[in-house]
């Protein structure tokens, strides 16, 4: 190769070293933490757990604030400050909260409404009214602002947040998750509240970052081998000091960090590279039921429902009313449209309202549904294959629960599986993992350690 040619790939990969080289050792040392801890999230089994059972007495009034003609999309009914309500969403329109002993629509969560909400977890010590803060500021949170955040003031010093729409528990951390996600998920998506905020910032932040050091990665692994195969001697490097120990792990780990920078540039799908157009799933749930038709099975639902319920959720299947009642202890049952409970949807119709192949009972899951240390898959569960698309669904509800078109399967591969190398159960957690991770990882710091060191030396001479 031409020496000129040589000589810019040594002036890129010294300099891109000095941009993002330090970076780079941030990524490298927080996502050792990512492995043993993960981001705050409240799981809806959790939250259930937390709620009241529904009491019916002087329900259940919702005609008038249901339009009896429009079709309803989402509908549940649990227990909100002492009082039955039911949150519904028809049509194309938002959520919206009724209050079922008299009726009337409920708007903004009040203080004492929240504070009520939070008891349930705990002693409330401190509250607060924010629009987002570093635990909330995602956009998953965009309906439930403002939020109200509760100090419940135990040992493990608990954070709690309320939705100010919908009365709901959204979120909690505890003082260690806060901690270590300082350490951990924090640097290592930058998911730094001012920069996360702004999410097209953000995503072209963490976009050009990523493929700077793709480009760090890649010319210095050329150079690495360049140097390798001029070396004399016998010795594996021409190198000493510090540029011996940059080029040997180079060497050693060189391909791992380049996959790794990769993957974590894929994961943001820079570009719409892996976009998946999305899978029509309507047609499992048939034609939605009109909103008379709730008011009058929901006063049905109160007179059958078990004692212990604290939750019901509609879960239509092939055009007829269904759903879920959820006990305090996680016990679910299905009920048709008078209460009574009724079986779990025929899976070999939903193979043929999908037009795939019969469904196949899963107990651990697969290699793209599974337990994972960021999510807990629901298991078992039902997966029909149809063409080039997996369907999984929840085998009570008949709710499909994930599914995986081309996209979303590559997308796993050249993401989740390169980056974190789970492409085996054994590789998912446990020791397993730990002893293959921990060396990599470590030898990566090593690369990116030595390399933000040589060029900060280099830049300051």
């Amino acid at each position: 190769m031409d020496g000129r040619l040589i000589r810019w790939l040594v002036l890129t990969h010294r300099y891109l070293g000095v941009a993002v080289g330090l970076l780079m050792v941030m990524w490298c040392l927080s996502g050792i933490v990512m492995m043993y801890e993960r981001y705050p999230s409240m799981s809806e089994a959790r939250r259930q757990a937390a709620l009241q059972p529904l009491e019916w007495r002087g329900c259940c009034a919702a005609g008038g604030a249901v339009d009896t003609r429009l079709a309803v999309r989402l509908m549940e009914v649990e227990m909100l400050a002492g009082r039955p309500v039911m949150r519904i969403a028809q049509g194309d329109g938002p959520f919206r909260l009724i209050d079922l002993t008299d009726g009337t629509p409920i708007g903004k969560i009040t203080p004492d409404t929240a504070l009520s909400i939070a008891t349930m977890f705990g002693e409330p010590v401190a509250m607060s009214r924010i629009d987002h803060d570093q635990w909330t500021v995602s956009g998953e949170f965009r309906r439930d602002r403002p939020l109200y955040r509760f100090d419940l003031g135990d040992a493990a010093r608990t954070r709690l947040y309320v939705s100010g729409a919908t009365g709901e528990a959204v979120q909690i951390a505890t003082g260690s998750q806060r901690f270590w996600n300082w350490l951990g998920a924090v640097p290592h998506w930058l998911y730094f509240t001012r920069l996360r905020a702004d999410a097209a910032l953000w995503s072209q932040v963490v976009i050009w970052t990523s493929l700077l050091g793709s480009i760090l990665t890649g010319t210095g692994i050329y150079l690495g081998i360049r140097q390798l195969c001029r070396a004399s001697d016998g010795r594996w490097s021409p190198y000493r000091g510090f540029l011996f120990w940059h080029h040997l792990p180079g060497l050693v780990f060189g391909l791992f960090v380049l996959s790794w920078v990769i993957s974590g540039l894929i994961s943001m799908n820079p570009w719409g590279f892996l976009d998946s157009d999305g899978v029509e799933t309507s047609r499992l749930q048939g034609n939605p039921p009109a909103g008379a038709e709730i008011v009058a099975i929901v006063s049905a639902l109160a007179r059958a429902a078990p004692a212990d319920t604290v939750s019901i959720s509609l879960a239509p299947f092939d055009g007829s009313p269904a759903f879920i009642a959820t006990a305090k202890d996680g016990t679910r049952r299905r009920l048709g449209a008078s209460g009574q409970e009724i079986s779990a949807p025929d899976m070999a119709r939903a193979a043929a309202l999908l037009g795939g192949a019969p469904a196949e009972l899963l107990n651990s899951g697969d290699s793209y549904y599974f337990h994972s240390r960021s999510q807990a898959a629901r298991l078992p569960i039902q997966r029909i294959v149809a063409g080039t698309v997996r369907y999984y669904l929840d085998p009570l509800s008949g709710e499909v629960v994930m599914t995986a078109d081309a996209d979303n399967r590559w997308y796993r591969w050249l993401h989740e599986g390169l980056h974190r190398l789970d492409f085996t159960p054994a590789l998912r957690g446990g020791t397993f993992r730990t002893l293959v991770m921990l060396p990599l990882l470590l030898g990566v710091t090593l690369i990116c350690g030595t390399g933000a060191w040589l060029g900060i030396r280099r830049l300051i001479r």
